[in-house]
């Protein structure tokens, strides 16, 4: 009997939803509504079944396989993250550093633009994934948003486009650097 119960905790996870966060399943989407925004995530990649009942997300794996079971940590994984991300947010600060050319950076709705790159006369540009928002304050950039894969891939563009080819980056350390990752701190 104890076997059973630990084989049953073992493909099968719920996530209890919090006050004032709602979720709706149809058509393979799972749409997260919070006091931050509703953020919509398709699970139809994704092997494992959801159900919603009474307050709670319950995910069960296809099978007892271990890839099944990875699967479901996954999913789990996901759906933890869009339910913390449409209550708290999630906010990604970047640093620009360097030695000689002063490093000029803005941002609008869809693309940072970073000037004079090591006195380059073209801009480099990084896109902004989603509903992600850029704000500049001098020499620091704060990206923050509900969708954490949006959020941290938007800095991860702007950290790559600094990105020195071809030279030592133990020396040239020029660039656009993540220094800090924040969790439930959405800029408010």
């Amino acid at each position: 009997m104890s076997t059973e119960t630990t084989k049953k905790s073992r493909l099968s996870k719920e996530i209890i939803l919090p006050d004032g966060v709602t979720a709706t399943y149809e058509d393979y989407v799972l749409y997260v509504k919070g006091p931050l925004g509703t953020y919509e995530k398709s699970f139809r990649l994704i092997m494992v079944n959801l159900k919603l009942q009474d307050g709670k997300i319950i995910i069960n794996a296809f099978s007892s396989r271990k890839k099944h079971r990875a699967i479901l940590g996954t999913g789990f994984s996901l759906i933890t993250n869009m339910v913390f991300g449409v209550q708290h947010g999630y906010t990604y600060k970047l640093k620009t550093a360097y030695a000689h050319f002063p490093i000029t950076v803005s941002a609008d709705k869809e693309r940072v633009k970073i000037d004079n790159y090591y006195g380059e006369r073209s801009s480099r540009f990084a896109n902004i994934l989603g509903d992600t928002e850029v704000s500049v304050d001098g020499d620091t950039l704060t990206v923050t948003g509900i969708n954490l894969e949006d959020v941290s891939q938007t800095a991860a563009n702007v950290e790559q486009v600094t990105k020195i080819k071809r030279k030592d980056q133990r020396i040239f350390l020029d660039g656009i650097y993540i220094f800090e990752k924040e969790r439930g701190s959405n800029g408010n």
